[in-house]
């Protein structure tokens, strides 16, 4: 394999000298709640007026896990965890039902349901970002057709990075 594509957190940065890393672009985190939620009419959201709310959290130790775990931390309380999903459909499925709220890296909700809603958090405090990265074997040089793969990602890569890429430009709504 000549190229991978990787993401890290700023508590968890990939700092490898063996690996070149190439930075794509930033997802940030989003707010997951129920199409009807009175928090859907809102610009964006503060974690610290979330500290009533239960949460759906990712299964298994998921990093995702951690990202909201740290955010409430910092925003000063811990989560009332409600559920755990194995993945961000199923999250998605359960924020649906009412079940509770989610946190999720915005590129990870490209097939959004069309019965939640997508919110960002507040510039101030932001929730944390991950970074998207693409990484090579530092040793060797990038072959022409590992060269035209990050042309081809970057420009990807634009297309994702729209301030407002949470609202209805947020890949395909699916029904139900």
């Amino acid at each position: 394999m000549e190229q991978g594509l990787l993401w890290d957190y700023e508590w968890n940065r990939l700092d490898d000298p063996a690996l070149a890393l190439t930075h794509l672009l930033d997802d940030p985190t989003v707010l997951v709640v129920p199409a009807d939620s009175p928090l859907r009419t809102h610009p964006s959201v503060r974690l610290g007026d979330l500290a009533d709310q239960e949460w759906i959290i990712r299964a298994d130790n998921h990093p995702v896990a951690d990202v909201l775990r740290r955010s409430c931390r910092q925003a000063g309380f811990e989560p009332r965890i409600a559920y755990s999903s194995h993945d961000y459909q199923e999250a998605q499925a359960m924020v649906a039902a009412g079940l509770g709220i989610a946190l999720a890296p915005r590129l990870a909700l490209t097939s959004r349901r069309s019965d939640v809603r997508l919110l960002p958090f507040a510039s101030d405090v932001p929730a944390p970002t991950r970074r998207i990265l693409l990484a090579r074997a530092a040793a060797r040089p990038a072959t022409p057709p590992a060269q035209a793969m990050v042309r081809v990602l970057r420009t990807v890569a634009q297309r994702f990075t729209a301030p407002d890429l949470h609202r209805a430009q947020l890949g395909a709504v699916r029904r139900g």
